[in-house]
C-alpha cells in the first residue's frame, strides 16, 4: 500500500511539472505585451495583466476575453503559449490573463492545497478592467487551459450572468461541482478535449490519478445542455487533413433554446492547445495541427454575445 501510494505521489508531481512545461512553453519567445495590474483581496496580492486592442477601437464597448492558464502556470505564459494579443489586435477585444496563487486555481475539485476565493479575485478583476475600459457586458467570455479549464466551468457556474460563454481546453467539468452547478444559468460552451489526455480523462475520472475528479467530456457538456435547453448530441463532422496522429470531430447539441453547446474532440489529441506551440513532455501527449484553437474559440464567442433577455 506504501508503495502504491508513493507510485500516485510520483505521478502527481510528474504531471504537476508536465502541466507547467505546457503553460509556459512559450516563455521563451517574444514576450507578451500586456500590462501588469494588481489589488489586494483577502491579505494577498492579486495580479493579472491586460491586453488592449491596438488600435484601439472608438466609440464603442469591447469585448473581454478571460484567459486562464494550467496549474503551475503563469499569466505571461498563456498569453505567448495561446497568442490571443495577436488576434485581439485584429478583431479589436480586450484579453486579460489572471494569474494564480502559486500557479493554481481553486476550480471546485475541493483540493486541500487550494482554499483561496479565486472567484472574488475575478470578480474583481472584472470589476477593475470596466472601471478602466469601456467593456460590453453582453461579451464576457473564459476560456483556460487543465485546471484553468475546469475554473472556466466553476466561473460560470458561481458568478451567474456575468459570462455570455466559456471555452475549456483539456479540463471537464469538476465531479465534486457538478451537484451545486446545477442550477447555474445558461451560457453557450464550445468545449476542447483530447481523447489520448492522460492528466484529465476524456472518459471522466480521476484528475492526474490523485488530483480529485471530473465528469466525462461528454457528460460536461450535458451538463450545460441541460441548462441551455438543448436537445440530444448529434453525430459531428470528421476531419483528418494533416498526418499527425489526430482527427477532428465537431460535435453539439441539436435546438439549444439559449446559445450553443458544442465539442471538439480531438481523436489521438493530448493534454495540449490545439494549434499552439508543440510540448516536449511525453506525458502531456499530442498536440493536434487539425484546429486552431485559439481562432476556433474567438469565432464561436464572437457568434455568441449573451441573449439580451439574459442581461443585466
Amino acid at each position: 500500500m506504501k508503495d502504491k501510494r508513493a507510485r500516485l505521489r510520483r505521478a502527481a508531481r510528474t504531471a504537476a511539472a508536465c502541466i507547467a512545461a505546457l503553460a509556459t512553453a512559450s516563455a521563451a519567445s517574444a514576450q507578451a505585451r500586456g500590462e501588469a495590474r494588481t489589488l489586494r483581496l483577502g491579505g494577498l496580492e492579486r495580479s493579472w495583466l491586460v491586453h488592449l486592442p491596438s488600435p484601439m477601437p472608438a466609440g464603442r464597448a469591447l469585448p473581454l476575453l478571460l484567459v486562464l492558464h494550467g496549474g503551475g502556470g503563469r499569466a505571461r505564459g498563456i498569453a505567448e503559449h495561446t497568442r490571443f494579443d495577436r488576434l485581439a489586435d485584429r478583431e479589436g477585444f480586450v484579453v486579460v490573463y489572471p494569474a494564480g496563487i502559486r500557479g493554481r486555481w481553486n476550480d471546485g475539485r475541493g483540493l486541500s492545497g487550494a482554499p483561496h476565493d479565486d472567484v472574488a479575485f475575478i470578480r474583481a478583476v472584472l470589476d477593475s478592467v470596466a472601471r478602466e475600459t469601456r467593456i460590453d457586458p453582453a461579451r464576457i467570455y473564459a476560456t483556460g487551459i487543465s485546471n484553468g479549464a475546469m475554473f472556466a466551468h466553476r466561473l460560470a457556474c458561481d458568478l451567474p450572468g456575468r459570462f455570455a460563454a466559456i471555452a475549456p481546453v483539456a479540463g471537464a467539468l469538476p465531479a465534486a461541482l457538478a451537484p451545486t452547478c446545477a442550477g447555474a444559468e445558461p451560457v453557450s460552451v464550445l468545449a476542447i478535449q483530447g481523447t489520448e489526455d492522460r492528466l484529465v480523462p476524456y472518459d471522466g475520472g480521476g484528475v492526474a490519478r490523485v488530483r480529485g475528479a471530473v465528469l466525462s467530456a461528454r457528460e460536461s457538456l450535458a451538463h450545460w445542455a441541460r441548462r441551455a435547453g438543448c436537445g440530444a448530441l448529434e453525430a459531428g463532422r470528421r476531419t483528418d487533413r494533416v498526418s499527425d496522429g489526430t482527427a477532428l470531430v465537431h460535435l453539439a447539441h441539436a435546438g439549444c433554446a439559449s446559445g450553443a453547446v458544442e465539442l471538439y474532440e480531438v481523436r489521438g489529441g493530448g493534454h495540449t492547445w490545439p494549434g499552439g506551440p508543440r510540448v516536449t513532455a511525453r506525458l502531456l501527449g499530442r498536440t493536434t495541427r487539425e484546429l486552431d484553437a485559439t481562432r476556433a474559440i474567438w469565432d464561436f464567442f464572437a457568434a455568441h454575445p449573451r441573449a439580451a433577455a439574459a442581461q443585466r
